[in-house]
Formats: C-alpha cells, structure tokens, sequence
C-alpha cells in the first residue's frame, strides 16, 4: 500500500504594495494596446503587413507627387504644366485605401476578444463597457486619423517651402490646418464607427472585414446610380446612400473647397455624414453592451 504525504508551506500573505492606478489609467491601457495590435506591434512580420502595407498606400503616392515636383520645379516649363492635387482632391483617391484600411485591420481591435471570450472578463474589472468601447474606438480611430490627416501635412508643408515666400504663404494659409485636421477626423470617424460596428456580428474578422466593405461598395454603387441616371430630388436623395460620396463631400466642404455640379452643397453632405456616424455610433454602443453583458 502505497502512503500519500504532503507538506504544507507557510510561504505567509503578501498584500499588494505596488502602485494603484485608476480608470483612468486601466482607459489608456486598453487604447494603447488597441493601438499596438492596429499597427501590428509586438507580433509578427505577418500582423504588420496589412496595416502598413494600407497605409502606404495612402501616404507614399502623395510622398511620390511631391518628390516628382520638387525635382521639376527647376524646369519651370515642365514644372508648369504639372500640379500636386489640392487638399480636397486627395480624398478622391485616398478614400479607397483609408476604407480599406479601416475595413481590414478595425476589426482586430475587437474579434479576438470575442473569440477569445475576453469580453465578460473586461465586465468584472472596475471599468464600464462604455470605457472598453470608447478606449478601443479612440485606438484605432488615433491610427486611422494619423493615417489620413499625415500625407495632407506632407503637401501642406511641402506647399509652404515651394511657395516664393515661405512666412506669407503659411499667414496667408494658416487655417488650413485645422481644416485638414477636421476632414481627417470626419473621415477616421466614420470609418472607424462602420467598420467596429462590422466586427461586433462576427468573431471573424475576415467575416467583419467583408461586411464592412459590402456596405461600402454597394451604398456607392445604388448612389451612383442614382446620381448618374436619374434626376429629380429623389434621385439626389437616394445619391447620399453612397458612402465614399457623402465622404469626399463633407471633406470638400471642411476644406473650403467645394465642387460645382454636387447635387447639394457641401453643409449637407457634412451633416448628413455627423448623422450617419452618430447612428452607427449608437448601434455600436448597443451591441458592444450586449455582448459584454452576455
């Protein structure tokens, strides 16, 4: 018969004698790590290409088009008959990659947590699901706005050095700035709110990352159609289903840079934008809340 001993250690209890943060602290913490995993920081070269892979796309072709002007601007003639895009035009092009982007990497910042069933633990700590929400929302919205607002300060700035007078130029345009600031934000906003709202249906962020842009192609598709081959009111209407429309719009009107031609005037496109937001923002909230709690 075989004896079963045991020992007992009195290794003694030790309290907690570190530091002692509050919400505010446990916010950043989840905002920074939301961060990290959208740039794919602390894993693999394989988390790291998308993400950065999609933001080249944005920023090195405005890179480029500065770069090809400065070496033209000695060759006056050539130099002439070659123009950067204004600010607002950017986002003509730029829209496709900055909603890709968005769509692909977002929902990072919030599947894994569902799959890795996180969610409810993140409900017993000492925050609210209102503070995991906004902290990763702010995350990713942080990396989408640097990603949309950094190639407008790359032409800004190169703008301001080709300009014959470097000090007129930025008094005369120093409010163009803020501008920039605002249609990034209105963009990253938006983008960041579809495409989080996307990833709260699904645990797979490939799943999330397909619904995000389905919603984007199709809406731009219908607006298209309607703008294109039909008339009336209701047809300019049906025209602001069209998300990437509605985008350029608003951002041509935070710009001071509106188009002729638009079916409405820049305001409306701005507002109906806020709106849009707000709604997906509030559907969010209300998913988000649902699966914390269940």
């Amino acid at each position: 018969m075989n004896e079963r001993a045991g020992e007992i250690f009195d290794l003694g209890y030790q309290s907690y004698d570190g530091e002692r943060t509050g919400r505010g602290a446990r916010r950043t913490a989840i905002w920074r790590d939301g961060v990290r995993v959208s740039l794919g920081l602390g894993r693999g070269a394989g988390a790291k290409v998308a993400p950065w892979l999609l933001i080249a796309f944005a920023l090195v072709p405005m890179v480029v088009l500065v770069v090809i002007s400065a070496f033209l601007s000695p060759a006056q003639e050539v130099a002439d008959d070659f123009e950067l895009p204004s600010f607002a035009e950017y986002y003509e092009w730029a829209v496709v990659p900055i909603g890709l982007f968005a769509a692909v990497v977002a929902p990072l910042v919030l599947c894994p947590d569902r799959r890795d069933g996180v969610l409810t633990l993140y409900a017993t700590r000492p925050i609210t699901q209102i503070d995991y929400l906004a902290s990763r929302w702010l995350a990713f919205f942080t990396v989408a706005c640097g990603a949309t607002v950094l190639p407008e300060v790359v032409l800004f700035t190169w703008n301001g050095l080709d300009a014959q007078s470097t000090g007129t130029w930025l008094s005369d345009n120093w409010d163009v700035l803020p501008r920039v600031v605002l249609a990034g934000g209105m963009v990253a906003a938006t983008f960041t709110t579809l495409s989080l709202l996307m990833a709260t249906f699904t645990a797979r962020r490939a799943y999330a990352a397909v619904a995000s842009l389905a919603v984007v192609l199709v809406g731009s598709a219908v607006g298209g159609i309607a703008e294109d081959d039909f008339s009336g009111r209701a047809a300019d209407v049906a025209s602001l289903v069209g998300l990437p429309q509605v985008v350029v719009g608003a951002v041509r009107w935070a710009l001071a840079d509106e188009q002729a031609g638009q079916p409405f005037d820049g305001i409306v496109y701005a507002g109906w934008l806020i709106v849009l937001t707000t709604g997906l923002g509030l559907a969010l909230i209300r998913r988000t809340r649902g699966l914390m709690l269940g």
